[in-house]
């Protein structure tokens, strides 16, 4: 028969058995989860970008802060214009007037370059001619003529000179009259003279000289309007392309220059640090601005030898910050180093083998933007 303490001290029995069997199955429960998953933990860090500017100059403005998020194209620093706005309109009007000649060399020739060059070819052939042929017969024949009339008066001008002389000194005429006779007489010796050397030219005939310089004015006259018949040549018109080409690609650099005027964010990121200010002078390549980029973060962990198996590049986890307790951020396993660390020379023993790590880089997934570089982050990666 039993009592009632008796009794209660079955109750109480019962009551340890059944907290000690809950409290065998949550630890076998714990155990067997955590045999089912690797947790690391790591600092999240963030991929850095160093801007630079790729032309020198000097600083007009700096436009963001430190600790400021900018987006993908954001201006960072923008540079003073000097002198190229000046130079930009030059190089355009260098472009304009190449292709305006572009435009004129392709053209054919108008209607009046080309009768203007045949009345040049013709004028320059007939001139050849002349020159070829040597004076007509009319011509020798006129100076002829021209000669025996400058004889005779040259010889009537020397009868009366003569005849005044005579009376000059016979006190008969006045000096006046001879010098007057004298005078006529100079005269028709240097006409005569004259028309004389003009037939000595023309029985001469044309120099050699002469119509060689005729018949190569002719030949270029003939040139000329060929050319202009035809239009301008391929090595003509390949020249002014060119020379269209050159002003475009001066253009083009001056365009890039004045683009270079503003430093601008490559990516989202966050302004770390900010190494210009307005006036500083900056040559090319130097650093001016340290970007961190929001959408690039990563967590460093480190692997025992013994457990590398369970890792492999690719490989999805899961990620939780002391900031944010209940949430799971995704990451992906993107490098496993191919050499462990702190690793001692001689291997004796399997214990010493585990104080072997290697280096495993968690790329996470940052798209709602709670995560920051420096916190604190635990990985499990499951086995």
């Amino acid at each position: 028969m039993s009592s009632p303490a008796f009794r209660k001290i079955i109750l109480l029995l019962v009551g340890f058995l059944l907290l000690l069997g809950m409290a065998a199955a949550w630890k076998y429960l714990s155990n067997r989860q955590s045999s089912d998953r690797l947790t690391l933990s790591g600092t999240i860090e963030a991929d850095e970008i160093h801007v630079g500017s790729k032309v020198s100059g000097r600083i007009q403005s700096v436009l963001v802060k430190e600790g400021q998020e900018v987006k993908e194209g954001d201006p960072i620093i923008r540079f003073d214009r000097y002198d190229l706005d000046a130079r930009r309109a030059d190089a355009l009007a260098a472009v304009a007037q190449a292709d305006a000649n572009l435009q004129k060399t392709m053209r054919l020739s108008r209607p009046e370059e080309i009768a203007s060059a045949r009345a040049q070819e013709q004028a320059a052939r007939m001139n050849f001619e002349i020159a070829r042929n040597g004076p007509r017969k009319e011509e020798i024949d006129g100076a002829r003529a021209d000669l025996s009339a400058a004889d005779a008066d040259y010889q009537v001008a020397k009868a009366t000179i003569a005849r005044i002389a005579k009376l000059v000194h016979d006190g008969v005429q006045s000096q006046q009259e001879y010098d007057n006779a004298k005078a006529a007489y100079d005269r028709s010796a240097a006409q005569r003279e004259a028309a004389r050397q003009k037939l000595d030219l023309l029985l001469a005939g044309t120099r050699p000289e002469e119509i060689a310089r005729a018949q190569q004015q002719y030949k270029q006259a003939s040139a000329n309007r060929e050319l202009v018949e035809r239009g301008a040549r391929k090595e003509d018109i390949d020249s002014a392309k060119a020379q269209l080409e050159r002003a475009r690609a001066s253009l083009q650099q001056i365009d890039t220059q004045l683009a270079e005027l503003e430093v601008k964010a490559p990516a989202d990121a966050f302004v770390e640090v900010l190494q210009a200010r307005p006036g500083d002078l900056i040559t090319p390549d130097a650093p001016v601005a340290t970007l961190v980029e929001v959408d690039r973060l990563w967590v460093r962990v480190y692997v025992p030898e013994p457990e590398l198996g369970h890792v492999q590049l690719g490989k999805d986890v899961s990620v939780t910050v002391d900031t944010f307790s209940g949430e799971k951020f995704n990451g992906r396993v993107e490098e496993i180093s191919s050499r462990g660390e702190f690793t001692p020379r001689n291997v004796q023993t399997r214990d010493e083998r585990s104080n072997q790590v290697f280096a495993v880089r968690v790329r996470l997934d940052n798209s709602a933007r709670k995560l920051r570089a420096g916190m604190a982050a635990d990985v499990t990666i499951p086995r």
